[in-house]
């Protein structure tokens, strides 16, 4: 975004996006947003079965260190709450796609 010589007036075309060579370096990541989602949710995954191995652990007497176990619960519980909360987000965000007039 390039700055105007006079603040007062603002041309729309000084307001675009990246320009083309930022655009071509954001291509070559560009990560299609299923694919994010399916991330999000086998991480999320995997810090509760992480959890659940480390409580086992603690359970049975085969590990001693409950505050790594604690710390695994409340990083899995963390995460989970976060995935709801994006879960809700775009519900609501496809609940008001759904009520816009066209």
């Amino acid at each position: 975004m390039k700055i105007p010589e006079n603040p007062m007036r603002i041309d729309p075309r000084d307001l675009t996006g990246p320009s083309s060579s930022q655009e071509q370096k954001g291509k070559a990541k560009d990560v299609r947003f299923s694919e994010q989602l399916k991330e999000l949710l086998y991480s999320v995954n995997e810090k509760q079965a992480q959890a659940n191995e480390e409580v086992s652990s603690v359970v049975t007497g085969e590990s001693e260190d409950l505050h790594s176990a604690m710390i695994a619960l409340e990083e899995a519980s963390v995460s989970f709450q976060l995935m709801l909360e994006i879960r809700n987000k775009m519900l609501e965000a496809y609940q008001e796609i759904n009520r816009m007039n066209v």
